[in-house]
């Protein structure tokens, strides 16, 4: 739930407000968009760019843990006063924007998979993603403003469309607000849209399970490849089997990828485990998950996703209980 914020300080840094106080309510979860008010009673709407904790109990910062948030956030106006009585409304970190590029043809790209390889698959295996298609760092900084920021910049965040069976798909946001969030949506034709996960600094995963990714697969009406773009997201278990033959013949499908790269790129894939997760099968909710950052744990501070949600996401992924 969005979170209120008792003002204990405000200082004044030129175009920064630096406010610190305790949470109320809520939670908060990182860098988002908050209500302000004006000595003059007038709301407003602001951005936080930054934040601290002090005397830390975890993440997200919850009300009630003892800690102390301090916000920087962006003066609305030079003649902005805020009404320290009034306190501080987090809007949330999922804003919206109806202004999109469809980006879908950018599978057919070799620079689109050396970037979201060199961000999501990265280890200890392949520090370094980019060698797979033979791109410099400088390239990456070229082909990511041609992609994606030439767009950001413009005010239009893009997606990629992902068709499944029927009239469901998969959707992947590339959405900038109070920060940079690669979110993956499912969605039908009757106007249902449900948030899974994203990516960021202040991230939401898993989003899947890895038997769902191979399962949708199955399903997607899109490139061969596609289900990688998915399985960054699908945090392996313990004593879970990573289906490397499988993603094998994914990764070779992948433009542009240099073959004798493609066995190390699957074993950095396979190095996407979290030993302490746990998946269970749930009467009511479906598949869920113990991740304390992840929408799909209905107990966790940072999902935002109601019953009927679970009803959807389970009705879409079935209850295969691989």
């Amino acid at each position: 739930m969005p979170f209120r914020l008792q003002v204990l300080n405000i200082v004044s840094r030129g175009p920064t407000l630096v406010v610190s106080g305790v949470l109320l309510e809520g939670a908060y979860s990182g860098p988002e968009w908050v209500m302000l008010c004006d000595k003059s009673g007038e709301r407003i709407s602001a951005q936080v760019i930054q934040h601290e904790i002090i005397r830390p109990k975890g993440w997200p910062v919850v009300a009630g843990d003892g800690s102390t948030l301090v916000l920087h956030i962006n003066l609305p106006r030079p003649t902005f006063e805020m009404d320290q009585a009034q306190g501080i409304a987090g809007l949330g970190t999922l804003s919206c924007n109806d202004n999109r590029i469809d980006i879908t043809g950018y599978l057919s790209d070799p620079a689109f998979w050396a970037i979201q390889m060199s961000l999501h698959a990265a280890s200890d295996i392949v520090p370094d993603p980019l060698v797979g298609w033979g791109f410099s760092p400088e390239d990456e900084t070229r082909e990511y403003q041609r992609l994606f920021e030439r767009h950001w910049d413009a005010g239009i965040w893009p997606f990629i469309l992902l068709p499944a069976s029927g009239s469901k798909f998969v959707e992947l946001e590339f959405a900038t607000g109070a920060e940079y969030q690669e979110r993956v949506w499912l969605g039908d034709g009757c106007g249902r849209r449900v948030l899974l996960g994203y990516h960021s600094g202040h991230f939401s995963l898993p989003s899947f399970r890895i038997a769902e990714v191979l399962a949708l697969h199955k399903s997607l009406r899109a490139h061969p490849s596609a289900a990688l773009l998915l399985l960054p997201g699908a945090y392996r278990c313990v004593d879970e089997t990573f289906p490397r033959d499988i993603v094998a013949d994914w990764v070779k499908q992948v433009p542009g990828i240099k073959a004798e790269c493609i066995p190390d790129l699957v074993e950095s894939l396979a190095a996407n485990c979290v030993p302490d997760l746990r998946w269970r099968l749930d009467g009511d909710l479906g598949w869920i998950n113990d991740g304390k950052y992840s929408q799909r744990n209905p107990d966790s501070s940072m999902s935002v996703l109601r019953p009927d949600d679970f009803g959807f996401i389970r009705e879409f992924l079935g209850d295969d209980p691989r």
